[in-house]
């Protein structure tokens, strides 16, 4: 095991000279806190609730449809012109929404219907955000001088892999220190939009980039699908399909494991240390430490591993992870898992962007990366529905039967994708 250093020369060199870069990764820094603070703070939410079990099936469920529609509005971003201008205004209502929505949760306990609502408007500012980052990627083949991209991508993977899990940090002991207290956390997410849309007003250049769609066309689906096939076929081209689809299955395993953990850490003693909110915080900062560490330690076995034993070994370990949970078995266990899961995920996910930007050409890139979320959220998203499914219809302990069941099935389906891929 050898340390990298935990700074760049080049890349310090990159950010102090390009000051438009500097200010968007921040300010896509401070959103992603921002996301990922409410984001948790949705699951506590749904924990309090009297139809808890739903709340947080719901939660999960329709917190995915940012990502159903991303490509849609990678597709609109097409005909954007002035872009900094409509990341402002964008930048204002997200603002807006989380301060309606503070008052809104002065009362934490409500009405399903009202819950929705509040899920909702969370989706609404998500899909805001995706938009503001899909407007935006175009212009890294302006800012961003092809020997620059890795060291660029990578750099950006991490830290907003980090803000995420940082960001699922602070929403967690925020509701440590302060017990339902949900009207101050959303004002808090208001803050960092706030924030956000100050380094986006510190950018100034000329926006006006030729646009791929006339701002005077309105949306097309044949258009539409013609682009993401178009983007399909890049991925097919480069040879990387199959390692997309076990990425696939693995989000789906993850997104099941997930959300039956978390309905067993509100019912069940053994998987909690103190509450609920307690032991989100507990979980996070084991995943944060997990990110640093596969972020930025090099293990020889890691860089040794292809993609595809990375992924096995993932599904391998969720397995454990669910006979554990089976069998009354404690929490410091799953954490365990949960460590080693974050590690090989913060190692694996920017060297697979970085390498998967170097083969797309930067007219793709926005499709294929909103095709990739896409298809990546659709597996989290049928994965939390078939958890869901399984929980209103089975106990808990047949649940994690079933997911065992699902692990094997998916480890055997990843078998022969990694097959194919070695005698394409």
């Amino acid at each position: 095991m050898n340390l990298k250093g935990l700074t760049n020369t080049k890349l310090v060199v990159i950010l102090r000279k390009k000051k438009h870069l500097r200010n968007m990764i921040c300010a896509d820094s401070i959103n992603y806190i921002g996301s990922a603070i409410y984001n948790l703070a949705m699951l506590t939410l749904a924990s309090k609730q009297t139809y808890s079990t739903l709340a947080i099936s719901l939660a999960n469920l329709l917190g995915g449809i940012p990502g159903w529609i991303n490509p849609v509005l990678a597709y609109m971003t097409d005909r954007e012109t002035k872009r900094l201008k409509k990341a402002t205004i964008l930048n204002i209502i997200q603002i807006l929404i989380y301060i309606i929505l503070a008052f809104v949760m002065l009362k934490y306990k409500m009405p399903l219907a009202l819950f929705v609502l509040v899920i909702l408007a969370n989706v609404v500012s998500d899909s805001l955000d995706n938009y503001i980052n899909n407007m935006f990627i175009p212009f890294t083949k302006t800012w961003v001088a092809p020997d620059e991209r890795r060291l660029v991508t990578s750099f950006e993977i991490v830290l907003l892999g980090l803000c995420v899990v940082v960001g699922q940090l602070l929403g967690a002991s925020w509701l440590v220190w302060f017990p339902n207290d949900f009207f101050g956390l959303s004002l808090f997410n208001a803050v960092t939009f706030a924030v956000s849309l100050y380094f986006i007003k510190k950018v100034k250049f000329d926006d006006k980039i030729k646009t791929i769609m006339p701002k005077e066309q309105h949306f097309s689906i044949k258009d539409f699908l013609d682009k993401m096939k178009t983007a399909y076929n890049c991925l097919r081209e480069c040879h990387v399909l199959q390692i997309m689809w076990v990425l696939t299955c693995f989000k789906f395993a993850y997104a099941s494991y997930s959300l039956i953990l978390t309905v067993a850490m509100v019912s069940e003693a053994n998987l909690r240390f103190g509450n609920f909110a307690q032991t989100l915080v507990v979980l996070q900062v084991i995943m944060t430490l997990g990110f640093f560490i596969g972020s930025f330690l090099r293990f020889n076995w890691l860089e040794k591993s292809s993609y595809e034993q990375l992924m096995m070994s993932l599904f391998f370990a969720l397995g454990i992870a669910a006979l554990n949970c089976l069998f009354g078995g404690p929490l410091v266990v799953v954490l365990a898992i949960m460590l080693f899961v974050t590690i090989i995920s913060g190692y694996a996910s920017p060297k697979y962007t970085a390498d998967l930007v170097q083969k797309i050409g930067e007219e793709h890139l926005a499709r294929v990366e909103s095709l990739l979320g896409f298809i990546g959220m659709l597996g989290n998203s049928l994965g939390s529905l078939l958890a869901t499914i399984i929980l209103q219809l089975f106990s808990l302990a047949t649940a994690w039967v079933l997911l065992l069941f699902l692990m094997v099935g998916f480890t055997v389906l990843s078998g022969v994708l990694i097959y194919q891929t070695k005698h394409h």
